[in-house]
């Protein structure tokens, strides 16, 4: 179990990264073409866009990381698709307001299915 707590890190820290740039840009203001450059970079990088960045630079460091134990054919699409599963989870709660549809809910299963199918078909030796 502790070679997969790297991979969970990464998937965790993409998945807040990803959610935090949502919640950037919408808590941008909107600006007209008149705006100074400085003000277009400042209403840009807001707090919730630039603690984004320090998560995905930290989402690199732990992926790196379980990249140590674990073969990127089995890595790479259990952290993408399990935090495309975990984000959508995130952006349905009052926090994004957004909608999950039945198909979409019909297709985080089957994407947590091949994630299972991944992760029990992995060991030490596929590398």
């Amino acid at each position: 179990m502790h070679k997969w707590i790297p991979l969970i890190v990464a998937l965790v820290l993409n998945a807040g990264a990803n959610v935090l740039m949502k919640v950037g840009a919408n808590t941008a203001r909107p600006l007209t073409d008149t705006a100074s450059l400085w003000a277009k970079i400042t209403n840009f990088l807001n707090v919730a866009t630039i603690l984004a960045i320090v998560l995905f630079a930290a989402n690199v460091l732990a992926y790196r990381k379980a990249l140590d134990n674990l073969s990127v054919s089995v890595a790479y699409p259990i952290m993408v698709s399990t935090g495309m599963i975990l984000i959508a989870i995130v952006a349905a709660t009052p926090l994004l307001g957004e909608r999950i549809a039945i198909r979409q809910v019909a297709g985080m299963l089957l994407i947590a299915l091949g994630v299972w199918l991944l992760a029990s078909g992995w060991s030490a030796n596929a590398q």
